[in-house]
């Protein structure tokens, strides 16, 4: 990326101040307004206007800005129209005139009182003609006097408001125009409708055509659009899977889009608002209950998304105070009015400062002071206006600025883009892609996995790309023999193509299933995920981070320590020493600080004490943990790598050669670094940020799957662009990519076009073709894959999640075999898996596990329940390869010698293994073998039983005991005597 991007966003950490309830204003009733263009509610300086429920919509709640508290019936209302009031809008020039249009076809402006009372006005200052339909929208001209634009259905008016008169009309459209906005100048306007089209218009043209127009959204779904910088234009919209998406177009050259930002699914648009003295995008979508907050930029990214701040309401529409109503000594950048179902709340964004007691002119510059640039007669005949800027700083009182003239946007009128246009399904500008052709799905034969081989032996799985002619045609990957040359010997064998290789879009087959049916049973079908007793814990975790960026896991262990992010701008690095198990003391966790937030951490495979560290700024930390554990805040690390001009996206070390770490980065960039020289090679090709990378377990090629939904194949040592690109999922969301079956294929976890999660299988020869997918469930969280080579399992689980999900991978139909899943108690943040070495084998151990909760970090014991449990299952535990011992040094690996990992046996001493294990001895039968001439039936069984218990009775024919006793004579009772 270039130098411009070193320099942090001095607004970056800006946070919202949530007000208690006494400082919003409670009381109102807004939960049935109709669904219409406007934002519903608008402020200036001194009011604030707002739609509200009853009198069929035509009523508007009216305040002073400074107005807190409960309201109840006195709320000052504005009877406007007769039908539900469609949009208005303070006049940038004058705080206390209001312009509304409604559904009844009518526009008014309305007087409302210089200081600001309780109070509304009771008859419009002036009326405009009726409209041919509806009124859709309204807005002011920002630096021209009394100039105003209406829109109606596919009609954009432009109104001198001083006569109320109609100055120009733009039917270019046939179809409804959904969203137009004014440029930052006030000298064009810029339209998105229905047609799926944007344009340009000049009201100055004396032309009802549009000047420019290229393809906008996908879908016919509702959209906006707005001005940015000085040429930007950004328009948000809905996407085919139902995503919202963000577009950037360039005003100077209107023939695509130059990048799109996707969201999440919801019903919702997102509204965009604007701040240009700051470059702050917020924007919010109608049901949400958060604010997004981004940067604009003129350069590559455009967007850079800062925070997703949660209200405590659902947002029915938002608008920004004026800049001159701010409390800068507060140190408070802009205040949105948030209007939900009852309320009206004020969310001031603070940026944070160690005092306040000083005006701070770095983040608070001059700012519109509201004045007129021209007026309506001199802007007609072509006239700049002139721009007068106000100082926010409390000691100067509002002294102004001498005027400037505004920048003019050059816009050269270019052919217009035929309607029925649709853009790419990225939304990138430049030449316009050839259509690809729908790829069909074939299954092909896939050989069978082998076992893993002795290290002696260097078998790669993909190849290493021939030279060819300057062709588009996709290389055929050949297997070929692990290479010792040098350097300059590969060089010789790049990959070489003057043209840009077609990405082809994927046709799923029948395979696409929720659940995959299997053929075969798996042997790990009924695998056992046990959480250890709680005496192998470590609890009382506290200040856990949960903002750790989405390509990162947020949690990393080894066999001897694991890594935690903790909350705080310093950006700590908690490490705890897994052996010091049980209640943690109510003290602070000791960290590694680094001044900046962290965005991915990772352990050396080949050191349990070093961990890499990416942060935001771009630089790589490498630590060395002490024997014994942290002590205390660490804040100087071993070496610091400036490795990047931008924010870290994530970490991956070589899974064969010591100091080899390949990090990738916003700047589009992945870099592999050779850690003992701080030299590094520089992977090109993306064109989007990266979401995920993979080594394959040879260590001779790197995958990568991006934000454009492109899987990219990379054989770093042989050409710094990718030798194989392909369509991946169709979300774009986010992802995880991982090298499955001995580097056989590629698996991508991620989201379909639906926004479902899904599984998907490639063949890493031949991208354009899928192998398999598996779609899971719809949920917002991505599913992270951890991979098992030796079972060939893949488990799944995502962060809030309380399933871990389990598949075996086989090389041929179905692919993906379901096996029993782990349900824990709780919801848990990441897991991290530990080496083979680790594995109680047993007791059938085949996979161990650390669980993050938000409080504490348990051991998951994934086992096979087996009959004869006592012997060695040889059949579940091949030779494994050793991961903990590096194969070869960096040096080794960048001057081109590839060498296997070492193979393991697993087998313990002192036991027999199942193969070689004595036959089982066989039981003998509990039941008599079926004879139909003996056999009887219940009631006769029980007959027989009767019948032989009454014969084995003794009969007893001697008097009874109580007959042999001596009874009283009957006059011994006498009671005479």
């Amino acid at each position: 990326m270039a130098a411009w991007r070193q320099k942090q966003w001095k607004y970056k950490n800006t946070t919202p101040k949530i007000l208690k309830k006494e400082e919003c204003i409670t009381g109102l009733s807004a939960s049935r307004l109709m669904q219409t263009a406007g934002n519903y509610i608008r402020a200036s300086s001194k009011y604030m206007v707002f739609n509200i429920d009853g009198h069929g919509g035509g009523c508007l709640g009216v305040l002073p800005l400074s107005t807190t508290g409960h309201i109840s019936s006195n709320l000052p209302l504005i009877y406007a129209h007769g039908n539900f009031v469609s949009d208005f809008g303070f006049s940038p020039h004058d705080d206390s005139l209001l312009a509304t249009t409604s559904f009844d076809n009518h526009i008014k402006l309305w007087r409302l009182p210089d200081v600001p009372v309780l109070t509304a006005p009771s008859a419009p200052e002036s009326e405009f003609p009726e409209l041919p339909r509806r009124g859709d929208a309204l807005s002011w001209n920002p630096l021209v006097s009394s100039l105003m634009y209406v829109v109606a259905g596919n009609l954009l008016r432009l109104y001198d408001v001083r006569t109320t008169t109609k100055m120009f009309e733009f039917d270019d459209q046939e179809e409804v125009i959904q969203g137009a906005c004014w440029s930052l100048d006030g000298s064009h306007i810029v339209t998105s409708s229905k047609d799926l089209l944007v344009r340009l218009f000049d009201p100055r043209a004396n032309s009802s055509a549009a000047l420019q127009s290229c393809p906008g959204h996908e879908v016919v779904n509702d959209s906006r659009i707005i001005y940015v910088n000085d040429n930007r234009i950004i328009t948000t919209g809905f996407c085919t899977d139902r995503s919202r998406r963000a577009m950037i177009y360039d005003t100077r050259n209107l023939s695509g889009a130059l990048d799109n930002v996707d969201f999440d699914s919801s019903h919702g648009i997102l509204v965009p608002l604007f701040d240009q003295d700051t470059n702050m995008l917020y924007a919010y979508g109608r049901g949400d209950n958060n604010v997004r907050f981004m940067e604009s930029t003129s350069k590559p990214p455009y967007l850079v998304q800062a925070a997703c701040d949660l209200l405590k309401a659902q947002v029915k529409g938002a608008c920004l105070v004026p800049k001159t109503a701010v409390d800068v000594m507060k140190g408070e950048v802009n205040r949105l009015l948030v209007l939900s179902k009852d309320s009206v709340v004020p969310v001031p964004y603070i940026i944070p400062r160690r005092s306040y007691a000083e005006f701070h002119s770095d983040v608070f510059p001059d700012t519109y002071s509201g004045e007129p640039g021209c007026d309506v007669d001199a802007w007609l005949t072509g006239a700049a206006p002139q721009i007068v800027k106000v100082s926010l700083d409390p000691a100067k009182s509002g002294k102004k600025s001498e005027p400037v003239e505004a920048k003019a946007i050059k816009v050269e009128a270019q052919p217009v883009a035929h309607k029925t246009a649709v853009s790419n399904s990225n939304g990138t500008s430049g030449d316009a892609p050839t259509p690809a052709k729908p790829v069909e799905f074939k299954p092909k034969a896939v050989a069978k996995v082998a076992k893993p081989v002795v290290a002696t032996s260097n078998v790669s799985p993909v190849s290493q790309v021939e030279k060819e002619d300057h062709s588009t045609q996709t290389t055929p990957v050949k297997h070929r023999e692990p290479s010792t040359q040098d350097a300059s010997a590969r060089q010789s064998q790049l990959f070489k193509s003057t043209e840009t290789q077609t990405i082809k879009p994927l046709v799923w087959p029948h395979l696409c299933r929720r659940h995959p049916v299997s053929v075969k049973t798996s042997k790990f079908r009924h695998l056992k995920g046990t959480p250890l007793h709680k005496s192998h814990r470590i609890e009382n975790i506290r200040n856990l981070s949960n903002r750790v960026p989405g390509e990162s896991n947020g949690f990393a262990a080894n066999p001897e320590r694991c890594a935690i992010t903790l909350k705080g701008p310093a950006g700590l690095v908690s490490v705890l020493e897994l052996e010091n198990v049980g209640k943690l003391e109510d003290t602070p966790l000791p960290a590694l600080s680094h001044g900046v937030p962290v965005c991915d951490f990772k352990w050396d495979p080949f050191n349990n004490s070093r961990l890499a560290t990416g942060t935001e700024s771009g630089a790589v930390f490498l630590w060395e943990i002490p024997e014994g554990g942290l002590e205390g805040v660490v804040e100087e690390p071993v070496k610091k790598i400036l490795a990047h001009n931008d924010k870290i996206y994530s970490l991956e070390f070589h899974p064969l050669a010591s100091d080899v770490l390949a990090s990738s980065a916003q700047d589009f960039q992945v870099k592999i670094w050779d850690l003992q020289t701080e030299t590094s090679l520089t992977l090109e090709g993306h064109s989007s940020p990266i979401l995920a990378m993979a080594w394959s377990s040879n260590g001779i090629y790197l995958a990568t799957y991006s934000k454009d939904s492109i899987i990219r194949i990379y054989e770093p040592r042989a050409s710094t662009s990718p030798i194989r690109e392909g369509k991946g999922p169709s979300g774009g969301r986010s992802g995880r990519i991982v090298w499955v079956l001995n580097d056989s294929f590629v698996a991508v976890s991620g989201f379909d076009r639906d926004s479902e999660r899904c599984l998907q299988l490639f063949d890493p020869e031949d991208l354009s073709v899928g192998v398999a997918s598996v779609e899971l469930n719809n949920a917002p969280s991505l599913l992270i894959p951890y991979y098992d080579a030796d079972s060939h399992t893949i488990f799944l689980t995502a962060k809030g999640d309380t399933i871990v999900q389990a598949y075996e991978v086989t090389p041929d139909a179905p692919y993906f075999q379901v096996l029993s899943s782990f349900h824990a108690s709780n919801q848990h943040q990441a897991l991290a898996f530990l080496p083979k070495k680790c594995c109680d084998v047993a007791n059938i151990e085949f996979a161990k596990a650390y669980r993050l909760t938000q409080t504490m970090i348990e051991p998951i014991s994934f086992t096979v329940p087996r009959v004869r449990s006592e012997f060695f299952q040889d059949d579940l535990f091949p030779d494994t390869s050793v991961t903990w011992e590096a194969s070869s040094t960096s040096s080794e690996w960048f001057s081109g010698i590839d060498k296997q990992a070492k193979v393991l046996s697993l087998f313990p001493e002192g036991m027999t293994k199942l193969s070689e294990a004595p036959p089982e001895k066989v039981k003998e039968r509990k039941y008599e073998k079926f004879d139909a001439a003996t056999y009887k039936t219940a009631a006769q069984k029980r007959d027989e039983l009767v019948n032989a218990v009454t014969a084995n009775l003794d009969k007893h024919e001697d008097p009874l005991p109580q007959d042999l006793q001596e009874g009283v004579d009957s006059d011994e009772w006498s009671d005479e005597d």
